[in-house]
């Protein structure tokens, strides 16, 4: 499994592989009348949220025998090691609104000619 993982990163090393994907992108983009930097966006949101999902359920996991007060006290040391967000409430619910908008556009997209 490792080695064909290893061929597999070798051939995208490759300069006529990333032109192929990059080509492959562009005419997708072109199928569904999308931006190819979009597309591109999509497919990382897509393995973002599959990471998140893996994360959540091992957070339950080791959660799931907590009491109440144990969880507080963790909810408490992961916000303090969590990063400054700089922008309003408002500010980031419109950004995720807007997100979630163009992540389920390009979604139906793809599902209607079986890319996903």
């Amino acid at each position: 499994m490792a080695s064909d993982v290893e061929k597999v990163v070798r051939l995208f090393r490759k300069r006529e592989t990333q032109e192929s994907f990059g080509e492959w992108v562009v005419q997708l983009a072109r199928k569904i009348q999308e931006k190819p930097e979009d597309v591109v966006w999509f497919f990382n949101e897509m393995r973002r949220r599959k990471e998140w999902e893996e994360k959540l359920r091992e957070l339950e996991r080791i959660t799931e025998d907590l009491s109440p007060e144990e969880l507080f006290e963790l909810a408490v040391r992961e916000a303090e090691n969590a990063p400054e967000i700089k922008e309003s409430t408002e500010e980031l619910l419109e950004k995720a609104r807007e997100n979630i908008k163009k992540f389920k556009r390009i979604e139906g997209k793809l599902k209607r000619i079986g890319v996903i």
